[in-house]
């Protein structure tokens, strides 16, 4: 299936074309729009497109003619997931209840992305609030962007949150998307539709202008099809700004360490086989690798107060017409017939609404900041005790089918760096079934994340695992 631009092509030959006048932004742009209105009906993996952007495509390609000064991305169309706030679209988190909510201004890192000379091309679906609505609800659905499909196999899951941006990734709907987590939301998704997905370090992103869960983990972050173009992406998104060095091969003495992650019950063989290839070409690249066992730390106590208090703010300040805080929104919910309560439930959001009259918020504050600090700290201690570089673990099982039933066996490797606030990449490694994508995870030390992308583009350069979409409607048999 033609994709809008050639699949190798990463941000910087873009670039290049469009420098050399191979290419246009305006006609970038047209392509990603046509791809998008052909494909997005069976993925469900934008709920809004910017009538603007062909404009902006433009004015991009305009300034270049003329020998202006454009910005790093200059005519590059992005995606973004729809709980960031980009001025003049509503900021849905794929809830009706916000489909009439205007924010003010873009989002900190959209302001960065706009000033780097990207075009915003539209809006990407989610697990409606961001998957902290319910524990019923499949991943990848919200009533406002429908169920997203996985693009290598249809009737599989995405996973979530941000299934919209990395299936719109995996399908060249854009070159390059832009997801959030709180807990996996950037890593399962990217993983289970074999794309590169990169959670930076807690605080490395501005998350101004983000429909929030938590302040301590929520934190934006690029979803792509290679790690080059998460690093020019977290380039411009990034504070500080540091050097990026995509530079080949890993420095000699590299130790890695390899975890096995956490697993619920039933057979992992496939992860398993992948994470077992994965460590044999790090030996290949000269890395030395160690066993390590990971603190499993528990934020569910705490984060459900720290929702309510979040989103009451961030409902309290955004434009338009809405819910103005989370009872309201429970209320809105169960009287939309669309919002598919009585299949799916608020239990998340009831327990939200309730955390206040169980503890008070100095007793949950403290909670967290105990939570904070020791994940970090046993972190800390695994990396310095060991010498490590970085920890591959698996970064998800096998996708299971959308319909199928309630519990599934699955594995993750998300938790310590998301509560603990270290940057995480997943990078392709694998398939089971021949058709079903695995990837492999590597945590670095906290706010060393440009390292961590440029181990992790040696070993994707090593592997080169990742094959394009078949859009298969089920597995064959």
């Amino acid at each position: 299936m033609e994709s809008a631009f050639p699949e190798e092509m990463t941000v910087r030959d873009l670039l290049q074309a469009m420098a050399t006048g191979q290419l246009t932004s305006a006609e970038l742009t047209a392509r990603c729009l046509a791809r998008i209105e052909r494909l997005n009906p069976a993925l469900c993996a934008v709920i809004a497109v910017d009538p603007r952007a062909p404009e902006r495509a433009r004015a991009i390609d305009r300034l270049r003619a003329s020998g202006g000064a454009v910005g790093p991305l200059a005519g590059i169309p992005i995606l973004v997931k729809d709980n960031i706030d980009t001025f003049g679209l509503p900021t849905t988190a794929g809830s009706r209840a916000l489909r009439r909510a205007l924010p003010h201004r873009d989002a900190e890192l959209v302001t960065r992305l706009r000033g780097a000379g990207a075009v915003i091309l539209g809006k990407t679906n989610l697990s409606e609030w961001a998957n902290y609505r319910t524990d019923g609800a499949p991943d990848g659905w919200s009533p406002v962007g429908g169920q997203t499909r996985n693009p290598y196999v249809l009737d599989r899951t995405p996973m979530g949150s941000s299934s919209g941006s990395a299936v719109a990734a995996a399908a060249g709907l854009a070159p390059v998307t832009i997801g959030t987590e709180t807990f996996g939301s950037i890593i399962s998704p990217a993983a289970t539709n074999a794309v590169v997905g990169f959670k930076p370090s807690h605080g490395r992103v501005g998350g101004a202008g983000i429909v929030p869960i938590s302040p301590w983990q929520d934190t934006a972050g690029p979803i792509t099809r290679n790690v080059a173009d998460a690093a020019a992406l977290f380039a411009v998104i990034a504070v500080p700004r540091r050097a990026v060095r995509l530079e080949p091969g890993l420095p000699p003495g590299t130790r890695i360490g390899v975890w096995s992650g956490i697993r619920t019950e039933g057979a992992h063989s496939e992860a398993d086989r992948v994470l077992a290839e994965a460590t044999a070409k790090l030996h290949d690249l000269g890395a030395a690798t160690v066993e390590v066992d990971l603190p499993v730390p528990a934020q569910d106590k705490v984060i459900p107060f720290e929702f309510k208090e979040a989103i009451n703010a961030y409902l309290d300040s955004a434009g338009g017409e809405h819910p103005r805080d989370l009872a309201d929104l429970i209320a809105f919910h169960r009287a939309d017939p669309a919002e598919r309560v009585p299949d799916f439930g608020l239990d998340r959001f009831e327990r939200a609404q309730l955390s206040d009259t169980v503890r008070s918020p100095r007793e949950y504050r403290e909670e967290r900041e105990r939570i904070t600090n020791e994940t970090r700290g046993s972190l800390h201690d695994v990396f310095d005790r060991l010498r490590l570089a970085a920890i591959m673990a698996p970064s998800n099982g096998r996708a299971y089918e959308i319909l199928g039933p309630g519990d599934h066996p699955w594995v993750h490797s998300c938790s310590p760096a998301a509560v603990g606030g270290f940057p995480s990449i997943t990078v392709p490694a694998g398939y089971a079934d021949a058709e079903l994508p695995l990837g492999v995870s590597f945590i670095g030390r906290r706010n060393h994340d440009e390292e961590l992308l440029g181990l992790a583009r040696t070993f994707e350069q090593a592997t080169r695992a990742r094959k394009q979409p078949r859009y298969l409607p089920a597995l064959p048999v």
